[in-house]
This record gives structure tokens, C-alpha cells and sequence, in this order.
């Protein structure tokens, strides 16, 4: 009987294996038959990004069958919500390699990824690839850098450059505060100009052959703020073939040996002589500064295109002399560093410690942030007045309702029914005070700030969205925007949408770890990030989101302004916004020019569309440029006894609470020239490419005003949103031409003009005509 069991068993076993074999091997087979095989994951650049930045993703597969697929990204949002953005639909009739572009945000450090390929048609998952930087079997990297860190990408290997792809994974110092990225396949290049979002500057040098739709994709970024770097020493032939040479505002007339290479070695301030013969371009610009020069010519410029810039070196990285000098390591780093840092990381970080840490605003963007949180139905109570309306509460249920029982009343039992009381009437006295202090109604700012720059035609818009909700409950938001153009006043266009994060380390910062972080409600965005769907906003809670636009429209600036090296302008200019220019303010070199105000014919002080305005108009002042942001004032203090009297300058303290979005725009649009860091205590990373001080620098006037139009429609669950609290600012860059005639003004002898003020102190504003 036993031996009949035991049989049994056997075959049960046997049979058993042959299933399990009989699986594998249909496993197996299921595995040999997928229709693709992804071959590469490219998140970045070399695996970096910057948080808070677009960040560009490239997925290479092989199929083997034809497919439409659809690749998206899944990254947590500032709030800890996942997002998923999608890319375009891609269509592969027939087998082959294929690459699939995408591109999302991640909106903190050490963000989870998610890297889905979905069925075009169905909408399911047909392969997720996850990365997790606590994981060592990751497929993919993908590390997130704050984006005080500079990031640069050089198109080959470029001497002078230590990438991140010649170091160890494992060795890589990720609190540097410069990386480079290495672009060694062009097909990795982005496709779109947001692709760039996460790069300070792209390097260039002998690698100038760039596919068309890569080259429009450099162009629109570098034309919209960005900075690129070009070395063309030699090998001119080259670069006059590639599509670099046809917008890149640098014309090349030829090539010359150069021995003389003293100011490249005092520009990058080293010791090290560059011994040899150099061969380098003949270059020529119409504006911008030259940063180094030879007997012959210009070695080194930096000059404008667009809202960016471009770095233009006539010598080649990697050939000699240069290949093999020792300050190389130096130059490289110069060339693409783009800004003036007043005061370095570190000395900020000391100085931000001691002055702006317990307020948790250590950057401009943040300021322009809580300056949106402004409802005018929401009256919230201060922190104090809740500290104190605690402490009031805990006096009254403690020692009041003991003195009250046990003193007045001699009956210390019946603290069972006045504390109830009190308890209860509380409660109803906190709900009405809520329903009455935040309002039932839904609320939302809106604001518009647009960059125009009038040589290129070159329009850049960027819109803060504020949305307030009575309730919880998911919303479906959509942004349209127009031009501020007069003759496209009902044309709308879709935007490029997304969240706003504060680049801060505190609740709901982007530079915050991700782990440990409490994930909220997923949301995704349409194809590329045109609207947001299922947005969960909590009752009486707020979401703050960005649409960004571009769009080219010439001629919305004539200009015949012409100016010298004191930075005086004369000359006019013709503008063909949808409304007058109010509240203006207009820059060159060190002045700044605004209007003589006033108040009973204000229209007077505004710059009239479509119709010729003089710059030196009699209504027209003229001020030092850092004496008037800062709000300087001059005191002359005239001591008896003593020929000469005292001068003494006082700036006004800048006021990071300040939520006057008009001075905070000003200081932003001027920050550096304002004394950056130095003067406001802010540092301007965060917003680096709004700051037009470089502008300044680089030749070119600089045109701040408010216009009376909104720009931009949101559509809320199909309904459009109204408009009332939408305000628009717009900054216009124009060309100036150079003149070295200077003007001089004499004082005027008119007794009304003369001060009033006692003769031994008289205040002037820092750096007026009158002072």
C-alpha cells in the first residue's frame, strides 16, 4: 500500500516538473517574441539635470515588427505629486533602430523616475523602466542638481573639459559646483529648445556639422537666453559649411598667424605663457565686447544674440599652442562661465545663514512667488495673531476657568460644564472665523512678464498661474497666450504648462530630498505639456503653476537710438505694443532714463503706441543706473568753519517681503546692475536668464514698462477664467548704435529750480542730474 502511495507521489512530482519546464520554455518564447528591445536610456545630460529645469530624454530601441509607441516620464512635482508628460506619438512602420524623444521636470532631488513606452492606441503600459538613486541596479542615471550648479555640454571631447563620462560612476563628486557633460553621438542631441533647459552653456569645437533640425533646436535656445560657445580656429572651411555659421552673429573674413597671445593669457589670468604659432579666424562683430585681442584683431567676443549670448573664441581648443598650455584648465571654464558672480556660493551661503535663512527666501523667484499668493477674497490672520489667540485660549480654559470656579464662584465641580462650554464655543467660534476668512469662492493671479528683443524679432513670454480652491476636488487646465503685438489681439496659441517650485529647502522646495517624502495624488499633462489633467488642489489650498511661449514677430520695435561710452542716449524709437507703455524705465551703460511724473496728466509720462517718442524729451530725467534701483540718496553736509563739505550716499535696505511685483520685476530685469547679491541679500539663479544687466554690458538698451493687457486665457474644466487679476510687464532689449560725441547740460540759473533745502544739508538723489 505504501509503495502504491509512494508511486503516486513520483508521478505528482514528475508531472509537476514537466509544467514547470513546459512554462519556462513558453516564458521564455513570450520573451524571445517582444516587439522591441530597448537598446539605450538617456536622461539628461550624462545622467544630469537640474531640478526645476526641463530635462530631455532619449529612448533607442530596436523593433521587430511595425509599432506605435508613446514614451512618457514619471517624476514627483515640488508638492510630491507624480506627474507623467508624455511625448508626441511615434509611428515605426518597419523594423529597424529607432530613437523616441521626450522630455519632463523633476521638482526635487533625488526625484524616482519612471521611463514608460505605451501602446499608441490602447494606452497600456508595454514596458516600464524605473530608476531609484538608493538603487544599485538602476539601467539608467539620473541625478538632480540644484540649479546653483553650473552645467555644461561640450558637442566631442574638448581639451580643458573634465566630463563626467571619463570619471567612475562611484567617484563623482556630486557637490561640485561645476559639471561637464559630454556629448559624444549628435542623435542624443535634444530636439527642442527646452531639451536645453538644464545646460549653462554648449561648447563647441570642431564639431560643427549638426543636422538641421538639431541646429534650429541650438538656435531657438541660445535666442531665447541661452549661451553657446564656439571655437573656430583653423578649420574655417568647416564651420562657413555647418548650419552654426548661418545665424551665429560672428562673421569670419579669413585666417592669420598670431604670436602675440598676452591678453587671451591676462583674460584668463594665469601665469602660464602661450608659447608658439597659433592660426586663428579673422573675426568681426557689429555689437557685444571683445574679451580678447591680438595686434590684428579681436581674439575672444561675447556678443548678443537674441535674449542669449554667444562666446566666440578665434583659436581651436585642440590643436597647438593651446592644446598643450597649461592654462588651459583655466580658459575653459571662463569661457563658459556666462555671469558676474559679485560674491561666491560659499559667501553667499555664509552671508544668506546670518541674514535671510529664518525667512526662507534666499532667491528672487521665491519673492516673485509669494508675491502671487495674494487673494483678495482670502484674509488670513498673521502668525502672531494665532500664536496669540493660542495662548489667549490656553489662559482662558487654565487659570480664568480655575479663578472663575474655585475664586468667584466657590464651585469647583462645575468646571465639568464650563469647560465643555468653552471647548465647544471655541470650535464654533474657529469653523465661522475659517468659512469667513477664506471665502467659497474660486480665485486665481495671474501674471504675465515678456521678453522682446528687437533685433531678432524674438518674442519670450512666461506666465505665473495662482489657482485657490474652495474645495477638493481635481481640475483640467489649459493656458492659451497671445502676443502683445497690436495686430494680434484675438490670435491665441497653446503653451508650454507646468508647476511652479520654489528653489528653497524648505515645505514644498525643489531642493529637498525626495526620500522620505509623503506622495501625493498623481496628475498627468497632455502631449507636449499643453494642459494638465486631474490637478488636485485641497479645499482651501493653492497650486502654482508656469506656462512658457515663443514666437517670432518682427518689427514690433523701431529704433533710432544712439548712445556713448558715458552712457547718455539720444535719438527715438517707435513701438507697436497693443497700448501705451506705462510706468517705464529704460536702461543703457550706467544710466537709466525714466519719466518726469505728473500726477494730473499721467497720460503724458506714457509712451504712446504706434506713434514717435524722443528719448530726450522734456519729460525725460536721467539717472545713475545702481544709485536709482537702490534707491540712493546723496546728503551734502556743509560744516562751518571747514571750505569743504561732506558727501554722504545712504542706500535703502532692500525689502525681501516685499510683495510690490512692479519693484520686484524692476530689480530682477537690473539685478546685477543693482549690486546683485551685494544690495538685496538674493541671489538670481533660480532666474538667471531674466536678469538683462548682460544686455547692459553688451551694448544694448534695456526698456521695462507696464502694459495694460492681459496676454493669457485659462481655461478651467472648459471655462474660461476671468481676467481681472491678470497683470502684464513687459521688457523690450534694443540695439543702440555707438557715437563718441558726448553731451553736456549745464545747470539751469532759474531761482524756482534752486533747492529749498537749508544750505549746510541738501539731499539729491544718488547720481541724479541735480545732484
Amino acid at each position: 500500500m505504501k509503495s502504491f502511495l509512494l508511486s503516486q507521489l513520483n508521478t505528482i512530482f514528475s508531472l509537476l516538473l514537466i509544467v514547470l519546464h513546459a512554462s519556462q520554455f513558453s516564458f521564455a518564447a513570450e520573451e524571445d517574441a517582444k516587439p522591441f528591445e530597448v537598446k539605450q536610456i538617456q536622461v539628461g545630460f550624462d545622467g544630469l539635470y537640474k531640478v526645476g529645469r526641463w530635462v530631455p530624454v532619449t529612448v533607442e530601441l530596436t523593433t521587430n515588427e511595425p509599432l506605435e509607441l508613446q514614451l512618457s516620464v514619471v517624476s514627483l512635482s515640488p508638492d510630491g505629486n507624480p506627474t507623467e508628460v508624455p511625448s508626441d506619438v511615434y509611428r515605426f512602420p518597419e523594423p529597424g533602430t529607432y530613437q523616441l524623444h521626450s522630455q519632463f521636470k523633476a521638482g526635487l532631488l533625488d526625484s524616482p523616475l519612471k521611463i514608460r513606452l505605451r501602446d499608441a492606441q490602447t494606452q497600456s503600459i508595454v514596458r516600464e523602466i524605473s530608476y531609484s538613486p538608493q538603487s544599485a541596479r538602476n539601467q539608467f542615471k539620473g541625478i538632480g542638481l540644484k540649479q546653483a550648479v553650473e552645467l555644461w555640454a561640450t558637442i566631442g571631447t574638448i581639451p580643458g573639459f573634465d566630463s563626467v563620462s571619463s570619471t567612475q560612476p562611484e567617484s563623482i563628486d556630486y557637490d561640485l559646483n561645476q559639471f561637464t557633460a559630454l556629448i559624444s553621438d549628435q542623435s542624443l542631441l535634444p530636439e527642442t529648445a527646452y531639451g536645453y533647459d538644464s545646460l549653462d552653456s554648449l561648447v563647441v569645437d570642431s564639431e560643427y556639422p549638426v543636422s538641421i533640425e538639431k541646429n534650429e533646436a541650438i538656435r531657438d535656445w541660445v535666442v531665447n537666453g541661452g549661451h553657446l560657445v564656439v571655437c573656430v580656429g583653423d578649420d574655417i572651411e568647416a564651420y562657413q559649411q555647418s548650419e552654426l555659421s548661418k545665424w551665429v552673429p560672428v562673421k569670419i573674413l579669413g585666417k592669420y598667424q598670431v604670436r602675440e597671445l598676452s591678453s587671451l593669457e591676462l583674460y584668463t589670468a594665469v601665469r602660464s605663457r602661450i608659447r608658439g604659432v597659433a592660426t586663428a579666424s579673422r573675426i568681426e562683430i557689429k555689437s557685444g565686447e571683445v574679451l580678447a585681442s591680438s595686434l590684428d584683431g579681436p581674439l575672444l567676443v561675447r556678443v548678443p544674440f537674441g535674449l542669449g549670448v554667444v562666446t566666440f573664441l578665434a583659436l581651436d581648443l585642440k590643436t597647438s599652442p593651446l592644446v598643450n598650455w597649461e592654462g588651459l584648465k583655466n580658459l575653459c571654464p571662463k569661457l563658459a562661465t556666462r555671469t558676474k558672480q559679485s560674491l561666491s556660493t560659499q559667501q553667499q551661503n555664509t552671508v544668506l545663514g546670518k541674514r535671510i535663512s529664518q525667512t526662507g527666501i534666499s532667491e528672487l523667484e521665491t519673492q516673485i512667488f509669494h508675491s502671487q499668493q495674494n487673494f483678495p477674497e482670502v484674509e488670513r490672520p498673521s502668525h502672531w495673531w494665532v500664536m496669540g489667540l493660542i495662548l489667549f485660549y490656553l489662559l482662558l480654559i487654565g487659570p480664568l476657568d480655575y479663578f472663575l470656579v474655585h475664586r468667584i464662584l466657590k464651585k469647583p465641580h462645575i468646571t465639568w460644564i464650563t469647560f465643555p462650554v468653552m471647548v465647544s464655543l471655541a470650535a464654533v467660534w474657529g469653523v465661522t472665523t475659517a468659512q469667513t476668512d477664506n471665502g467659497d469662492r474660486f480665485q486665481a493671479t495671474q501674471l504675465n512678464l515678456v521678453d522682446y528683443d528687437a533685433t531678432e524679432g524674438q518674442l519670450r513670454g512666461r506666465f505665473y498661474l495662482n489657482l485657490y480652491s474652495p474645495e477638493t476636488r481635481r481640475y483640467q487646465v489649459d493656458v492659451q497666450s497671445t502676443s502683445p503685438g497690436e495686430a494680434t489681439s484675438n490670435e491665441y496659441f497653446p503653451t508650454h504648462l507646468c508647476w511652479n517650485g520654489l528653489p528653497e529647502t524648505t515645505f514644498a522646495g525643489m531642493y529637498r530630498s525626495a526620500e522620505g517624502t509623503l506622495t501625493g495624488p498623481a496628475y498627468q499633462f497632455s502631449d507636449q505639456s499643453k494642459s494638465i489633467k486631474n490637478l488636485p488642489i485641497l479645499k482651501w489650498g493653492t497650486k502654482s503653476l508656469m506656462a512658457e511661449w515663443t514666437q517670432q514677430q518682427p518689427e514690433l520695435i523701431l529704433s533710432n537710438l544712439t548712445g556713448n561710452s558715458l552712457g547718455q542716449l539720444s535719438g527715438n524709437l517707435t513701438h507697436r505694443f497693443a497700448g501705451p507703455l506705462k510706468d517705464w524705465v529704460l536702461a543703457y551703460g550706467n544710466r537709466i532714463y525714466l519719466p518726469i511724473v505728473d500726477p494730473e496728466h499721467l497720460e503724458d509720462s506714457f509712451i504712446p503706441s504706434t506713434q514717435v517718442w524722443n528719448i530726450n524729451g522734456p519729460r525725460v530725467e536721467s539717472r545713475n543706473i545702481k544709485g536709482y534701483l537702490t534707491r540712493a540718496v546723496s546728503r551734502r553736509i556743509e560744516q562751518k568753519g571747514q571750505l569743504n563739505a561732506t558727501v554722504v550716499t545712504v542706500q535703502t535696505d532692500y525689502n525681501p517681503f516685499s510683495k510690490n511685483v512692479y519693484e520686484i520685476l524692476k530689480i530682477l530685469t537690473y539685478h546685477e546692475m543693482s549690486g546683485g547679491f551685494g544690495y538685496t541679500g538674493l541671489s538670481n539663479i533660480s532666474s538667471e536668464q531674466l536678469d538683462l544687466s548682460e544686455q547692459l554690458r553688451l551694448g544694448r538698451a534695456v526698456l521695462f514698462a507696464r502694459l495694460d493687457r492681459p496676454l493669457s486665457q485659462v481655461l478651467l474644466d472648459d471655462q474660461k477664467l476671468d481676467q481681472e487679476n491678470q497683470t502684464t510687464y513687459i521688457r523690450v532689449v534694443i540695439p543702440v548704435k555707438k557715437s563718441t560725441d558726448i553731451q553736456y547740460e549745464l545747470p539751469s540759473l532759474k531761482d524756482e529750480d534752486k533747492d529749498k533745502q537749508p544750505q549746510d544739508q541738501k539731499d539729491s538723489p544718488s547720481g541724479s542730474d541735480n545732484e
